[in-house]
This record gives C-alpha cells, structure tokens and sequence, in this order.
C-alpha cells in the first residue's frame, strides 16, 4: 500500500531580475498547477512567512498519497521546471525555477493526524510549524508527549483546527516536522505558553538540539480537479 507524505517547500525569490509579484504569479498560477496536474500531490496550498527577516518567506505544502514517486528521477523530471515568466540564463530563453530560487525542499512521510474537538471543515489561515530533533536516544518519549500530551493541550487553543506530523524521510536532521493549523493567523500566544510550559514540555524542547519554529498565512491553493475557491 502507497505510503503518504509531504513535500515541504520553503523558497524565496533570488535572482535581481525577478520580483516578488512575479514570482507569486508564477508560483501560484503555474507551479503548484503543474505539481498537481502531473500526478504527484494531490492537494497544494501556499503560505507566506510572518516573520520578514526568514531566510525563506514562502512555503508550499504538496499532499502526496505516494511518497515513493519522490525517488522516482524519471517521474519527477516531468514536472515542468522552466517558465516565459522567470529570467532566463540567456536572453529569449524560459527560465528554470532551482536557478532562479532559493530553496530547501524535504519530503516527509505521514506519522500522525490529530482532529481538535471541533470539526473543523473550513481552511486554516494559519499555521505553525515546528521542526525538531529529539535529544538522542529520546525517539519514543519525544512520541508519547505529542501523542499523550502536548496535542490533546494545543487542541485547547484558541481558534485551532488540527495537528498533523510527519517524518523525514532521508533521516536527515530535524527528522521530525509538525504542522499545526489554526481559524487566524491571530495566533493564541498566552495559551501557547501554557502549553509549553509544563515539565513534560520544557524538557522536550530544551533537550532538543534542533528545534525550528514558523508562523505562516495562507494565500491560495490547488488541488487534483482544478482550483477550489473558498
């Protein structure tokens, strides 16, 4: 049975001759299209960065139902990478998304979904998300806190709508990625501290020694059957 995952896109725009506009129109009119409509994600959704000093002010969410097509170099090189909107290498000439970005692009298999106790059917307009590696030799007590503590607690919050986690998988570090999606990017920080506030939490995340978290907002999506407005 396919396993499902993620790619997990953070990009920024990088070359002198391609502005931010461009880029977004590029990105959300024709990338994430492409992703979709070659087969590989199912569902696509764009974020920008609330912090405007990030290395990376973009983000791209790709739902995969089968991660292995990842691997797949002659699956994946049908994905269109060049496009009339970005600058060339040479003049009159399409260019091509890797020279023209910069990027960090992992791909992540699913390890948990966690529902709040409201049933949430709208769109998140936030989200958080925490990458972190656990101290070594703490894999399965980093699990347990999630699952026996810390999600049941953030499901608290205001405005939250659901958690999902996932794993690297080229096991390269931070191994583990959470996505937590809230109604607003008004974000319930008093809350928070409380949540991460107990034993249980401070201890998890001191021992960490990666541990890397975003506030991001939504701006469109696209998903397997065209654009779906909201």
């Amino acid at each position: 049975m396919p396993t499902a995952g993620l790619l997990f896109a953070k990009t920024s725009p990088k070359h002198p001759d391609l502005t931010e506009e461009v880029f977004n129109k590029w990105y959300s009119t024709e990338h994430i299209q492409d992703v979709v409509d070659a087969g590989l994600a199912d569902l696509a959704i764009r974020y920008k960065n609330l912090d405007p000093k990030a290395k990376y002010q973009y983000l791209a969410v790709y739902r995969i139902p089968d991660v292995s097509k990842l691997s797949d170099e002659k699956f994946m090189a049908t994905i269109k990478k060049d496009s009339k909107l970005l600058p060339g290498k040479e003049p009159g000439k399409n260019g091509e998304w890797p020279d023209v970005l910069d990027a960090e692009i992992p791909g992540y298999e699913i390890l948990q979904s966690f529902e709040g106790p409201n049933d949430q059917k709208t769109r998140a307009k936030g989200i958080v998300t925490v990458a972190m590696e656990p101290a070594e030799g703490t894999d399965d007590d980093f699990d347990d806190w999630y699952r026996k503590q810390h999600l049941d607690m953030i499901s608290m919050c205001r405005g939250y709508h659901r958690s999902t986690r996932y794993k690297k998988l080229d096991g390269s570090k931070p191994r583990y990625l959470a996505i937590h999606e809230y109604e607003t990017t008004d974000f319930p920080g008093d809350q928070l501290k409380v949540v991460v506030g107990t034993e249980w939490s401070k201890k998890v995340i001191k021992n960490s020694p990666i541990f890397d978290r975003n506030m991001w907002e939504y701006i469109t999506e696209y998903r397997k059957g065209g654009q779906e407005k909201l």
